[in-house]
C-alpha cells in the first residue's frame, strides 16, 4: 500500500513536471505577440476606458428618463393644550415625487451623441497602444534572436582561439613557435572568453526584458524560437501612406475627438437655453393636528427656467470648449504631416538597412577567406601570427556585424508596418 501512494505520488510529480515543462516550451513571435496583448499592463490599464465609455453612455441613456424619488419623515413633539382641549403630539408624512426634463436646452441629446463617438475615441486609443505595443514586442523578442547569435559568434571565436592554442603548443614543443606566440594565443582566448561572458549577460538582461513587457515574471520566463532573418517587402511608399491613411488609429482618435467636442460645444451652449421640466408629486401626511385630520395630497407642475445672466459662465465655457476643438484640428492636420514623413523615413530606412545588410554579408564572405588564407599561411610559415589573430578578430566582428544589419533590416520592416498601422495583422513574411 506504502509502495503504491509513493509510485502515484511520483507519477503525479512527473506530470505536474511535464505541464510545467510544456508550458515553458519557446515562444515564437505569435505567441509572444498574443500573450504581449493579453498581458502588458499598459494595454490593460487603457482597456478600461471602456469601462468609462459604457458608464457614459449610461449616464447619456439616462436623460430620456425620468427621475423618482421617494421620501418619509415621522417625528414626535409635545405642545402646551389648546382652548380647545387637544395637544398635538406627533407628525408623520410622505411622498412620491416624478419628474421630467422635457427640453434642457440640447444638453440631453448632445450627450446621447457624445456616448457612441466617446467609446470609438477609447477603441482607437487602445487600437494604437496595441499598434505600438506590437512595434516594441518585436523589437525585443529578435533583439534577444541578435544577442543569442552574438553568444554563438563569440563560442566560434572561443573555439577558434582554443584550437589555435592547441596548435601554438604543439608548435612550441616541437620548436616551430616561440613562448611569446603561446602568450598571444592565450590572450586571444582569454579576450574571446571574456566577451563570451558580456555576451551571455546581454542576452540574460534582453530575455527578462522582453519578459518584463510581456507581463511574465521572472521565475517563469521562456526561451525564445525566432531566427534572424530578412522579410519580404511589397508596395511602395503611395500604398503605404493610403495604408496608414486607412488603418492609422491615432488618426482615427483625433478625428473622433473633433467630433466629441462638437457636441461638447453644445452641451455648454446649453446653459444659456431656456429649460422646461414636468413633475409630479403625490404623499401622505399627518400633521400635528388630530389623526382625523390625515388626508393625502398631490401636485402636478410643468416649471420654464430661463437663464439671464450667469456672470458670464456659460460664454466662457463654450469659448474654452470651442479652443479645444480647434488644438483637436491642428493636431490632427500635424499627424497628416506626421504621417507622411514616418512613411517616407521608414522607406528610406529599409532602402538603408537592406544596403548596409549586402555590404557587410559581402563583408562577411571576405572575413571568412582572410581567415583561412591566414591559416594557411601560418601553417606554411608564411603569415605572421599577428595577422593570423587580427583575421581571427575580424571575422568575429564582422559576424557581429551582419547579425545586427540583419536584425536593423528586420525591425526597418517592422517600423514601417507599425506606420501603417498593420503591424498587429503582419504575418512577419510579406504583405
Amino acid at each position: 500500500m506504502k509502495m503504491k501512494k509513493c509510485l502515484a505520488a511520483a507519477l503525479a510529480a512527473f506530470a505536474l513536471c511535464s505541464a510545467a515543462q510544456a508550458e515553458r516550451t519557446p515562444l515564437c513571435i505569435g505567441e509572444a505577440l498574443r500573450i504581449t496583448l493579453e498581458n502588458n499592463a499598459e494595454l490593460k490599464s487603457l482597456r478600461q476606458e471602456l469601462a468609462k465609455a459604457d458608464a457614459f453612455k449610461i449616464k447619456a441613456d439616462g436623460t430620456l428618463l425620468p427621475s423618482l424619488s421617494f421620501s418619509a419623515a415621522a417625528d414626535a413633539q409635545r405642545e402646551p393644550q389648546t382652548a380647545d382641549g387637544s395637544e398635538r403630539s406627533s407628525g408623520r408624512s410622505a411622498a412620491v415625487s416624478l419628474e421630467q426634463e422635457i427640453y434642457s436646452g440640447g444638453k440631453n441629446s448632445a450627450m446621447r451623441a457624445q456616448a457612441p463617438q466617446l467609446k470609438t475615441i477609447a477603441e482607437m486609443a487602445i487600437a494604437d497602444a496595441e499598434n505600438g505595443a506590437a512595434g516594441e514586442l518585436y523589437a525585443r523578442f529578435y533583439n534577444v534572436s541578435l544577442k543569442k547569435k552574438q553568444i554563438e559568434a563569440e563560442e566560434a571565436a572561443v573555439a577558434t582561439s582554443e584550437l589555435h592554442l592547441k596548435q601554438v603548443k604543439k608548435m612550441a614543443e616541437l620548436g616551430l613557435a616561440n613562448k611569446l606566440e603561446v602568450m598571444r594565443a592565450g590572450q586571444q582566448l582569454a579576450e574571446n572568453s571574456a566577451d563570451l561572458a558580456t555576451a551571455r549577460g546581454l542576452y540574460e538582461n534582453a530575455l527578462i526584458s522582453l519578459m518584463n513587457y510581456m507581463g511574465i515574471e521572472p521565475r517563469e520566463a521562456r526561451e525564445v524560437s525566432g531566427d534572424l532573418y530578412e522579410p519580404a517587402v511589397s508596395g511602395d511608399k503611395a500604398v503605404s501612406l493610403l495604408l496608414a491613411q486607412r488603418f492609422r488609429a491615432d488618426r482615427k482618435r483625433l478625428e473622433g475627438q473633433i467630433r466629441y467636442q462638437e457636441n461638447q460645444i453644445k452641451i455648454e451652449r446649453s446653459a444659456m437655453l431656456p429649460k422646461v421640466t414636468a413633475g409630479l408629486s403625490s404623499g401622505w401626511s399627518n400633521p400635528y393636528r388630530q389623526r382625523d385630520e390625515s388626508g393625502d395630497t398631490w401636485r402636478a407642475q410643468i416649471s420654464l427656467a430661463v437663464p439671464i445672466f450667469d456672470r458670464n459662465a456659460a460664454r466662457s465655457a463654450v469659448i474654452s470648449a470651442k479652443a479645444v476643438q480647434e488644438q483637436n484640428r491642428i493636431a490632427l492636420e500635424q499627424k497628416e504631416l506626421d504621417i507622411k514623413s514616418e512613411v517616407e523615413s521608414a522607406w528610406s530606412d529599409i532602402t538603408t538597412s537592406r544596403k548596409s545588410m549586402r555590404a557587410q554579408e559581402k563583408a562577411l564572405e571576405l572575413a571568412k577567406e582572410t581567415l583561412r588564407l591566414a591559416e594557411v599561411g601560418y601553417r606554411e610559415g608564411v603569415t605572421p601570427q599577428l595577422d593570423l589573430l587580427d583575421a581571427q578578430s575580424g571575422l568575429t566582428l564582422a559576424q557581429l556585424e551582419y547579425n545586427r544589419a540583419l536584425y536593423n533590416c528586420l525591425i526597418a520592416s517592422v517600423a514601417l508596418k507599425v506606420t501603417e498601422g498593420t503591424i498587429s495583422e503582419w504575418n512577419g513574411e510579406s504583405d
